[in-house]
């Protein structure tokens, strides 16, 4: 008798284990649908970049120093 109740011990705690294996799944699945959205309407609203972003660099011709303009 006394194998028998090890076995089902090792049964209920393997149940355990899959069931919060499962859960954990289901929460890392479902977890992205509480974010806000990130896309925007392009041409009509743009996106706000930090002053940090290292990004494409952007030329503006009135305050070029090679050619002093």
């Amino acid at each position: 008798m006394f194998p028998m109740v090890i076995g089902l011990m090792n049964y209920g705690q393997q149940t355990v284990r899959v069931a919060r294996y499962i859960s954990q799944s289901f929460m890392i699945t479902l977890s992205p649908t509480n974010r806000l959205p990130v896309t925007i309407q392009y041409p009509y609203e743009k996106l706000i970049t930090s002053e940090r972003f290292c990004g494409r660099i952007h030329f503006e011709f009135d305050k070029c120093i090679a050619c002093e303009v």
